[in-house]
């Protein structure tokens, strides 16, 4: 079985709520032995293709479409010359968010995982897929070098927030699949919500342990640990806001030029409109959660 399209990312914009919504439908073949993605083109490739091909399941009639959802694979090199090799037709579908944005909850996502909280700076330094995942225009360049322009289609972040049935049709379209609005509890849940960890050892284990059991199959296992009132007592409430205003201040006086020298140039090379990212925001306004999900129904409508 081989993916028609594949969601690379990047980590924190979204790739969670897509993958929930297209699952919803019923007519999507999505990998069923490994849950979200497979990892396979950037950690499992030595498993081989009838490995890959089996995650997948069977298809059957009522599949219109093969997809995987990988957010890990967008700044990887080397994963993209293995897609590039074995998928040479595959549609590639990023979902940029601004950066400084997707920073901050990746670094609350680290955070949640049981990470020391010494700042922004620092957790950049101890993680780079914290910056390299949001140079939009370099890694993008990388996949129009490997499989060609033609073959790259973009969504935007921030429309799931401003409208989740217009970002439903936006899909819709991009797979050239029949729009289904889907269920109010599909289209208003809330994702990978943002922790503050009090026992910071005990979220790291949790999260190490989530990861091999996804590696293992046990989703249902992992699943039943994602339950809300699980979840925050392992991972912690959210994050205070002036924690949030503190790290936005870090993350823009630090690293918005560098951003800023990327994706000044995806308006030409890639028609996606910028102009939204390009005067950091101040802290006092960006003080609501980090986290990979739309609006509630009530703040939505």
């Amino acid at each position: 079985m081989k993916p028609d399209f594949i969601f690379v990312g990047p980590h924190k914009s979204g790739t969670t709520w897509i993958d929930n919504y297209l699952r919803s439908r019923g007519d999507v073949q999505l990998p069923v032995a490994l849950g979200k993605e497979t990892f396979f083109f950037d950690k499992l490739y030595h498993k081989g293709w009838d490995w890959y091909s089996g995650t997948f399941g069977e298809r059957s009639s009522d599949h219109k479409i093969c997809v995987e959802v990988a957010p890990s694979l967008l700044d990887k090199p080397e994963a993209i010359e293995r897609v590039a090799k074995d998928l040479p037709d595959v549609t590639i579908i990023a979902t940029l968010r601004n950066p400084i944005d997707r920073a901050i909850a990746h670094y609350f996502h680290y955070l949640k995982g049981g990470e020391p909280d010494r700042g922004f700076r620092w957790m950049a330094e101890h993680h780079p897929a914290m910056i390299e995942n949001g140079l939009y225009y370099r890694n993008l360049n990388w996949w129009a070098e490997a499989l060609g322009r033609d073959q790259i289609k973009l969504l935007n972040y921030h429309d799931l927030n401003d409208s989740p049935s217009g970002y439903v049709s936006s899909i819709c379209k991009v797979l050239d699949l029949p729009e289904v609005q889907p269920s109010d509890d599909v289209l208003y849940a809330r994702i990978n919500e943002d922790g503050d960890p009090r026992v910071r050892f005990l979220a790291k284990i949790a999260r190490r342990s989530a990861r091999t059991l996804r590696l293992a199959g046990v989703h249902w296992l992992v699943n039943a640990v994602r339950q809300p009132a699980v979840r925050r007592a392992v991972y912690g409430p959210p994050p205070a806001k002036e924690k949030r205003e503190r790290i936005r201040e870090e993350a823009n006086t630090y690293f918005y030029d560098l951003f800023f020298e990327d994706f000044s140039k995806l308006d030409d090379a890639y028609g996606f409109d910028t102009s939204a990212w390009r005067v950091p925001k101040p802290a006092s306004e960006n003080a609501e959660a980090e986290c990979e999900q739309p609006l509630t129904k009530a703040a939505a409508g």
